[in-house]
């Protein structure tokens, strides 16, 4: 039987539920280039607010790159465990709920932490949305379309600096807060978007 089910999915056509799921999942790398990139547009300003020390504005900075590196392995090894669809979903409820969380920090500390736990789910996405997308596309299009992803990277940055750009032109001394929580926006829009997502085929074969 699963040999069977793996000559259907790799000879399938594609279709539009590939097209969407492909959608779906560039919500990782746009996130990741999203999340990473408003930091640094937001700095300056955020420093003078809660009085960083250098030392603090270079954990602020890093923080979340270190969260994608734990968050790699912890998402590899979940989603084996537990399949696709859970924490396909999960996943971005962390990112809205962290995101959001930077808007009210008072501290150092407390930002530094909400980023690395921020890091830590873009880098459990990225394994999950590219797992459940491989499971289901057709072998003639899985290596362009999964190629295709990494430059939402550059499209999630470019957004974040307009963006970034415009609100603290526009909100005051505070606009810092909201352009961290602005990724808030896209993660809820890609949240509404896996809704209903069935689990992988392969991967519940797998587990019998």
């Amino acid at each position: 039987m699963t040999n069977k089910l793996n000559i259907s999915l790799e000879d399938a056509p594609l279709n539009s539920f590939h097209k969407k799921l492909a959608i779906y999942s560039s919500g990782a790398p746009f996130l990741d280039g999203y999340i990473l990139s408003i930091i640094g547009v937001v700095l300056m300003q955020l420093s003078q607010a809660l009085q960083l020390t250098e030392l603090q504005e270079g954990l602020v900075a890093a923080a979340s790159l270190i969260g994608m590196f734990f968050g790699g392995f912890v998402g590899g090894l979940f989603t084996d465990k537990l399949g696709r669809k859970t924490l396909y979903v999960l996943v971005l409820v962390m990112l809205a709920v962290f995101s959001l969380g930077q808007f009210w920090v008072t501290s150092a500390w407390a930002l530094i932490t909400l980023r690395l736990l921020l890091g830590i789910a873009i880098g459990a996405d990225h394994p999950l949305a590219t797992s459940l997308l491989a499971e289901f596309l057709p072998k003639k299009q899985r290596g362009s379309i999964l190629a295709s992803l990494v430059m939402m990277w550059f499209v999630g940055a470019a957004v974040a600096y307009v963006a970034g750009e415009l609100i603290l032109r526009s909100m005051g001394p505070e606009a810092w807060r909201w352009a961290l929580a602005s990724a808030v926006v896209p993660a809820v829009l890609f949240l509404i978007m896996r809704a209903g997502t069935p689990e992988s085929a392969r991967w519940l074969v797998s587990k019998g």
